[in-house]
């Protein structure tokens, strides 16, 4: 009986901490919260990117 109740005990805890890690639903190593914020940043580096190119640009033609 006593190796039952540690066997359902070990049974539920490792349940509960898969669950809390993501229950599977990860595809990958970085966590959900983490991948959001890198394309979120991707995106802000290229609007930086062209903004510094249009900027470059203007400064360009008014040497002109």
């Amino acid at each position: 009986m006593r190796l039952l109740g540690l066997i359902l005990a070990l049974a539920a805890i490792t349940w509960v901490l898969y669950q809390a890690s993501g229950g599977g639903e990860a595809e990958t190593m970085i966590p959900v919260g983490h991948q959001e914020a890198l394309e979120k940043a991707q995106g802000v580096e290229q609007e930086l990117m062209e903004t510094t190119k249009n900027k470059m640009q203007e400064m360009e033609d008014q040497q002109r």
